[in-house]
């Protein structure tokens, strides 16, 4: 196993997710996708980093296994936050709403559009 690959493994279980729900995260790669990249048979595309990253909640770092440090994340402003089960879990369901759900969540919490700024 590659250690892209044995870190992916790691911060997808610190992350309590399935490689399906991992898949659905990331826009409905498959599982066997999910497999061969934790086994080291394939690596993800370079531009899925960040996106894995954001998904996992780890850095990119750690995915690349330059860091042993799964547990936070620095944002811009670096303030450090820590992602629980639950995180997860309210992320999977706005992934799977509807798109007028989604709006009113945005509307709700006050986050723009990408392109309305």
């Amino acid at each position: 196993m590659g250690e892209v690959g044995k870190q992916l493994k790691k911060a997808r279980h610190l992350a309590g997710l399935t490689q399906k729900q991992l898949g659905e995260l990331l826009g409905g790669i498959g599982i066997s996708t999910i497999s061969e990249w934790e086994s080291g048979k394939r690596s993800p595309d370079v531009e899925l980093l960040p996106i894995l990253s954001r998904v996992l909640h780890v850095s990119q770092g750690f995915i690349l296994g330059l860091t042993d440090d799964p547990n936070y994340i620095k944002k811009d402003n670096n303030e450090i936050i820590a992602v629980d089960s639950k995180d997860i879990e309210i992320m999977l369901l706005f992934r799977r709403a509807e798109e007028w759900q989604k709006a009113a969540v945005r509307k709700i919490l006050g986050v723009k559009e990408d392109d309305e700024e």
